[in-house]
């Protein structure tokens, strides 16, 4: 073989000893007696020639794609997509569930304080999650509570069960969502125990969080008397698209100026976005909405979604890009 000379003998002999021999880079420059840069120019020339061509056996390679292009397309430092092919209906939410465990496991085992949401979905993370031993790690609550009723979806009793299953130390954030007014939520966030809660959970370094919108059917704040018709029809008129963490925002991302917004005792929407890993859990059509707003405002860099999620969060933003 002649130095630097590529001709087509030459490719698919480096390529066959590569692919189908197994061999090492190194070993084929060693055993042609050209160098190793040549090698990989030699591999690369033989794949965009067509001489090679490489093709993806597996049931996972379609979800991949997609989660490699939401990584680019959003600025993600993590998706996760799964695949709904083989799923029925009623599966898909236990499933994703577990999926969510398996891609944000690792990152929970590094985080020394981690920031917990409200709601359902977090409810059957946490109940999903496996006993680990974190005893250095500290769990978060990064909103009040929502009232006497559903305490198992308050941000206090997730935080509380997460750290049991850890084995982490919690914190407790003793004051209601929503208050009644400024003054008294200005009362209660200068309490020294409420303060020191609410700048623990700016500083986390993983949060968890939920995501809902006010007008679906299906809404937890609906449900629990959190708000009602006239809150809903406030919120209309202020054009939210969804919330996070009891924050209503708008098709910018941005926290709308209303009551409710003003008197949540909770971690912004700004602060949110301050903290290093933001991961959510998102399986429903009707969300798909308020999930795009939330990813390309930044509110968050992982995601757990379905692949018809997926292509529909893709498409969007390659349109509007358009």
């Amino acid at each position: 073989m002649e130095k630097g000379k590529n001709n087509n003998r030459d490719l698919v002999k480096v390529a066959t000893m590569y692919h189908k021999e197994n061999m090492k880079q190194s070993d084929i420059a060693k055993r042609l007696g050209i160098s190793r840069s040549l090698v990989s120019k030699y591999l690369i020339d033989a794949k965009n020639q067509g001489i090679v061509e490489i093709y993806i056996k597996s049931e996972s390679a379609y979800s991949v794609e997609l989660e490699l292009q939401l990584e680019q397309l959003f600025g993600l430092t993590k998706a996760v997509v799964l695949d709904t092919s083989t799923l029925r209906e009623n599966e898909i939410e236990k499933i994703i569930i577990q999926t969510a465990i398996t891609a944000y496991k690792r990152d929970i085992a590094k985080a020394e304080k981690i920031g917990l949401s409200w709601g359902k979905i977090l409810r059957r993370f946490v109940d999903e999650y496996p006993y680990e031993n974190h005893p250095d790690a500290s769990i978060i609550p990064l909103i009040g509570g929502m009232g006497s009723d559903y305490v198992d979806i308050h941000s206090n009793q997730l935080a509380y069960d997460l750290a049991r299953k850890l084995r982490a130390k919690c914190k407790f954030l003793y004051a209601p969502a929503l208050v009644d007014n400024p003054l008294i939520k200005d009362n209660l966030i200068n309490n020294v125990a409420i303060k020191d809660v609410l700048e623990a959970g700016r500083s986390v370094d993983m949060a968890i969080v939920g995501l809902a919108s006010p007008f679906s059917d299906s809404n937890t704040m609906t449900e629990i008397g959190y708000i009602n018709e006239e809150d809903i029809r406030i919120l209309a008129d202020a054009q939210v698209v969804g919330d996070i963490n009891s924050k209503f925002f708008d098709a910018e991302g941005k926290e709308v100026a209303c009551t409710i917004n003003e008197n949540v005792i909770g971690v912004s929407l700004e602060s949110i976005r301050n903290i290093p890993k933001v991961a959510t859990i998102c399986y429903e059509d009707t969300k798909k909405e308020t999930l795009y707003v939330a990813m390309k405002s930044k509110v968050f860099n992982c995601v757990t979604v379905t692949d018809a999620l997926a292509e529909y969060l893709i498409n969007r933003i390659q349109q509007e890009g358009n």
